[in-house]
């Protein structure tokens, strides 16, 4: 007799949670991922929440890696250090896309920011259940303000691999020093899906833009 075993569609899909938090914190002048809310470190805060949501999950870390990896938990997710932080975020983009490359059960990254733990559970929630159906590029749209977390599928980190490479020594490394993920996909032929949110979107703990 043949067995059938009960597999839905979502459990075929696999798709990793990678929080961005490499950036220093000069105007704080300690690291701004260990500045306490609600009693608890703020990287700690949205380290739960991701693996609450996610079998597998990465940190990406880089200033002061050391000192955050002994005062964090990072529970089940993998830490990953970013040698060239300095080069902004699009340096963590890389390091995050490079440790997925090899592990092919990855379907897509979901990337967080690490100074935004109030990320809503119905954000992530709704990006999980429509990364499932899609293949596009999902950015939530909180209000008028377009934001994180994003969905970045397979099949499109090639073109991320592309812009993130290493320089040939042409060009300065400090050209993408103030890349925009979100300004990047919508302004580039990449299919983009907006999902909609009534409510304003999470508030950095400092307007220091360094994850």
């Amino acid at each position: 007799m043949d067995v059938w075993f009960n597999y839905s569609w979502f459990d075929l899909i696999m798709n990793a949670g990678v929080i961005l938090a490499a950036g220093d914190s000069t105007r704080m002048g300690f690291p701004k991922q260990l500045a306490e809310i609600r009693d608890k470190p703020l990287l700690e805060l949205i380290v739960e929440k991701v693996n609450n949501y996610f079998e597998l999950s990465s940190v990406v870390l880089g200033f002061e890696n050391e000192t955050i990896t002994e005062k964090i938990n990072f529970q089940n997710s993998n830490i990953l250090i970013n040698e060239n932080w300095n080069e902004g975020i699009i340096s963590s983009i890389r390091t995050a896309l490079f440790f997925y490359q090899n592990q092919k059960e990855v379907d897509g990254l979901i990337f967080f920011l690490g100074d935004q733990p109030d990320v809503k559970n119905e954000v992530i929630q709704s990006i999980q259940n429509k990364a499932v159906q899609d293949s596009k590029v999902l950015i939530p749209q909180y209000r008028y303000k377009l934001g994180f977390p994003i969905f970045v599928p397979r099949q499109l980190w090639p073109k991320l691999e592309l812009l993130t490479q290493e320089d040939s020594g042409e060009v300065e490394p400090s050209v993408y020093k103030d890349f925009d993920l979100v300004d990047y996909f919508v302004s580039s032929e990449t299919k983009v899906e907006k999902m909609n949110f009534n409510f304003l979107s999470p508030t950095d703990y400092d307007e220091e833009k360094d994850f």
